[in-house]
């Protein structure tokens, strides 16, 4: 008779949790509320409808209608934000786990979309330090593109892009090398972090950078003696005579850096403009963000058109260098 044999299988301790949910403890007291509240709608609609059926003048059975419509139409607003609250959740996510689960190639590509339309109304320094708090994520720069849409079509904004795409050489390196967790410089150097000696030096690149975009700003025009490459040249060779803001073509140009100081790889960097004319209407916006939907699709880094990749669309800086990860963390 042969005995019990011994289980060999080993079980493999489960994956790390990349995000878990709490159901919040006013679940229980939201829905007995909802039930109390939705007897009491119903039972004034019953009264106004009564009323309605028993009116016995024009003018009762006006008010009457007007009163049960009206009591409908605040019903029906109020039924429709009652879905959230009926499991309302607390979720915690852990971005630490994500590499232990996932390989960093198998990561998906981050497209982030910056909008800016007026070097007046929307300094230039402020979107500049949107675009470098974004390439210094705590993520894998092959993976990441940003885009950056000048829906006014500024030589200004483009200036200050490329003087960013210089700066983020040194200061992508220094952020990861350094742990650093605010990743925009400027609200870095504003800090009392700032006090080491590479610190120092970056920071005074940074201020070299902010006075020359903000003396360009300033001037209204990029001088010959501000471009000195003939990468740029050939970039602002676009600006001509005819070329305004409400009447100017597509202009594309991508940043050539793809190294940084330290050999590390860069993200992509990318200054758009969609072409403008007075006789079409261009949509504002909506327009600059369909265009960057489009062209995102074939300028990004990442090989293969079907590849799942993140889109955000940013309109101040990112405060945590976790961001990117904390947005795969539930998915």
């Amino acid at each position: 008779m042969r005995g019990p044999s011994k289980s060999t299988t080993t079980h493999s301790s489960p994956p790390p949790p990349l995000h878990t949910l709490e159901v919040m403890r006013r679940a229980g007291l939201n829905r007995v509320f909802a039930l109390v509240y939705t007897c009491g709608i119903l039972a004034l609609l019953y009264h106004h409808s009564l009323a309605l059926l028993h009116s016995t003048t024009l003018l009762s059975f006006s008010l009457t209608l007007s009163l049960l419509l009206s009591d409908a139409v605040l019903a029906f607003m109020w039924s429709t934000t009652q879905s959230f609250r009926m499991r309302p959740i607390r979720r915690r996510a852990f971005p630490e786990n994500l590499t232990r689960v996932v390989d960093e190639s198998q990561f998906p590509a981050m497209d982030v979309f910056i909008c800016t339309a007026d070097p007046y109304k929307e300094p230039p320094m402020s979107v500049v330090n949107t675009a470098l708090s974004v390439m210094a994520y705590d993520y894998p720069p092959e993976k990441v593109s940003v885009y950056v849409s000048d829906d006014g079509g500024s030589e200004l904004t483009l200036f200050a892009f490329m003087e960013a795409a210089k700066f983020a050489a040194h200061w992508l390196p220094f952020c990861r090398m350094n742990k650093i967790e605010d990743r925009c410089p400027d609200a870095y150097f504003r800090s009392n972090q700032a006090g080491a000696s590479e610190a120092e030096k970056l920071k005074t690149m940074y201020e070299s950078m902010k006075e020359k975009v903000e003396s360009v700003v300033k001037r209204g025009y990029v001088g010959e003696e501000c471009i000195t490459t003939e990468h740029h040249h050939e970039a602002f060779n676009k600006w001509t005579t005819g070329f305004t803001r409400q009447d100017h073509p597509t202009v594309i140009l991508e940043s050539c850096q793809d190294k940084g100081v330290a050999g590390h790889e860069m993200p992509n960097l990318d200054y758009l403009s969609k072409q403008k004319s007075r006789t079409s209407p261009h949509h504002f916006k909506a327009g600059a963000l369909n265009f960057l939907l489009r062209v995102s699709a074939t300028m990004t880094k990442c090989t293969g058109g079907s590849e799942p990749r993140l889109r955000h669309v940013l309109e101040r800086f990112a405060n945590a260098s976790s961001g990117a990860m904390l947005s795969l963390g539930p998915f």
